[in-house]
């Protein structure tokens, strides 16, 4: 079958395979920032802590993700929910907590000290250095290790597809499983293109967010 001719009989499929992709994706994400990030700030302060914390964070990361989509579907099968988006969507928070936790201890950890004791000397207490000084500060560090965690997900969520939860997934693993090399062909170039265009999504999302002063200074 001519490529084209089976992008013209298959783009619903396509389109609702898309969407899976990113509702998966989409959802993970916010889990991810607000566990990640939150956690980040609070062990900061505490190095033995950070250790341990980025330890078991690490160790979460290097387990294959077939096998860690396989444990979420063991552990959620007695609520009914071993099958789907919601463990694909749990791995993906998983996956997604080593960057996000180590980035952000490391732009905390970057701030020049005396802007933060000048800060604690102007009477500011620690929640509005928290929210006002260290938050913003390190917002591009931060992005980046978020920027990491959505393009590395892209391709972590196409496992889904062996869980019912559908996605860019199936394109591949089904084309390969059938030798349709214009399935595997739609994959690969869905996924490339999702990963380069959320990659500068988040860019522009850095840049919009990113405070005016720390944009001069980079330039």
């Amino acid at each position: 079958m001519d490529y084209l001719e089976y992008l013209s009989y298959n783009y619903e499929k396509i389109i609702k395979e898309l969407l899976n992709h990113l509702r998966i994706i989409g959802t993970a994400l916010p889990f991810a920032i607000l566990i990640g990030v939150g956690i980040g700030l609070l062990i900061s302060k505490n190095k033995t802590l950070s250790k341990i914390v980025l330890y078991i964070a690490g160790i979460l990361m290097t387990i294959p993700s077939p096998a860690l989509f396989g444990i979420m579907v063991i552990l959620l099968a007695p609520l009914h929910m071993g099958l789907g988006k919601t463990p694909a969507i749990i791995a993906l928070i998983i996956y997604s907590l080593l960057p996000m936790i180590r980035n952000t201890l490391v732009a905390i950890h970057s701030l020049d000290k005396s802007i933060v004791e000048s800060a604690r000397g102007m009477g500011m207490t620690e929640l509005q250095i928290l929210f006002k000084i260290k938050i913003p500060l390190s917002i591009p560090i931060i992005m980046s290790g978020i920027r990491n965690s959505v393009v590395m997900g892209v391709g972590v969520a196409t496992i889904g597809y062996y869980i019912a939860a559908g996605g860019l997934g199936y394109f591949i693993f089904a084309g390969l499983s059938r030798g349709r090399y214009d399935m595997i062909i739609t994959g690969v170039i869905l996924l490339a293109v999702l990963g380069i265009g959320l990659n500068y999504l988040m860019l522009k999302l850095e840049e919009i967010i990113t405070p005016r002063g720390l944009k001069l200074k980079s330039k």
